[in-house]
């Protein structure tokens, strides 16, 4: 069976501007959460995490003159530095497996184009024909990386992009979950930071980095929007397929990067994961949130979290194994073991 190794990474959110820097801002603390000039319907600034303006990138002419919505704008923007600072070979065209947000095509029909908006912004060659889109919302980018591990089993030669990118800096979409109530403000205690931010890594079948022994995801009936009891069980169900999937004696896991974003209901997945899930886990296992140091990075999570997760375990700031989790709003519930490919 292939491994895939992460050889890679590079991320942009409102903390900093690369892996290393983003892991030590997490790691100390460090919080970029402000009011925005955005209000609310109760005329409360809204807070949000966002990427300073000087760091994004600039849309060429025949970008803009496309017909895209402001949050496509935006995530290209945020996306086009984060992918031409990731420190791969461009020789060959790349297969690009990205995490996007949960829109219905007929809505936003620039989903699918977005990976060749990226090659027309970064001058990065990639193939197209043979890229996913994954629009799944939190968890995309681990379906994506789930998807991507997958071609490299059957095309171990060519070289493979995973990322996820996002972002809550659009009108329409504060004003929809501020009505349901989700963003978090003086009047919302159970809600979230809204916030960006865009992670891409570059995958091998061989090499020195970061292994990923294994991901999986699963669809649980039960998410926030669904009709179905919410049990809180499609993280312990992906946890299930992804130890199927281990070969040998993996690390215990000495750290989790977990998918919180600062509302309940995640608490609930975690919870029944970990208590069926227990032999899993070292018993001094730490976990990282870092989302309320930058926000809620909507699709980006899942990207970012992989990308932190190989960057403690290549500096050898955390050890054993590392558990990376992140569930959508909707039906899609993501998560992967990395570990050093020193063990």
């Amino acid at each position: 069976m292939t491994t895939a190794i992460i050889t890679a990474s590079n991320i942009l959110c409102a903390i900093g501007r690369g892996s290393p820097q983003v892991w030590a801002s997490a790691r100390a603390g460090i919080a970029r959460i402000g009011d925005s000039q955005l209000l609310d319907r109760n005329f409360d600034p809204i807070q949000m995490g966002l990427v300073p303006e000087d760091a994004l990138g600039m849309l060429t002419p025949d970008i803009d003159r496309l017909p895209l919505p402001a949050r496509a704008r935006r995530m290209l923007r945020i996306a086009t530095p984060v992918l031409q600072d990731l420190a791969i070979d461009t020789t060959a065209p790349l297969r690009l497996f990205v995490g996007l947000p949960q829109l219905a095509a007929a809505e936003a029909p620039w989903l699918r184009h977005f990976p060749n908006y990226l090659q027309m912004l970064t001058g990065v060659p990639i193939d197209a024909t043979n890229s996913v889109v994954i629009a799944k919302g939190r968890a995309a980018a681990l379906l994506a990386l789930e998807a991507a591990r997958d071609a490299l089993r059957s095309d171990p030669s060519s070289p493979v992009i995973v990322g996820g990118i996002d972002s809550f800096l659009d009108l329409h979409l504060l004003g929809v979950l501020g009505d349901e109530g989700r963003v978090l403000g003086p009047r919302v205690m159970d809600g979230f930071i809204p916030g960006e931010g865009a992670a891409f890594l570059a995958l091998s079948a061989e090499g020195t980095g970061v292994a990923v022994n294994g991901v999986a995801h699963v669809d649980d009936p039960g998410h926030r929007y669904g009709s179905a009891p919410a049990r809180g069980e499609g993280l312990a169900e992906a946890m299930h397929l992804l130890r199927g999937q281990l070969q040998g004696s993996p690390p215990p896991v000495g750290v989790t990067f977990a998918g919180f974003n600062g509302e309940s209901f995640d608490a609930k997945l975690w919870g029944v994961a970990q208590l069926r899930h227990r032999d899993f886990f070292a018993p001094a296992m730490a976990v990282e949130h870092p989302a309320d140091k930058y926000g809620d990075a909507g699709a980006a999570t899942g990207a970012i979290l992989t990308a932190l997760a190989a960057t403690a375990l290549g500096d050898g700031s955390r050890s054993g194994s590392a558990f990376v989790w992140a569930a959508s709003d909707h039906e899609s519930r993501g998560c992967a073991l990395l570990s050093s490919t020193g063990h």
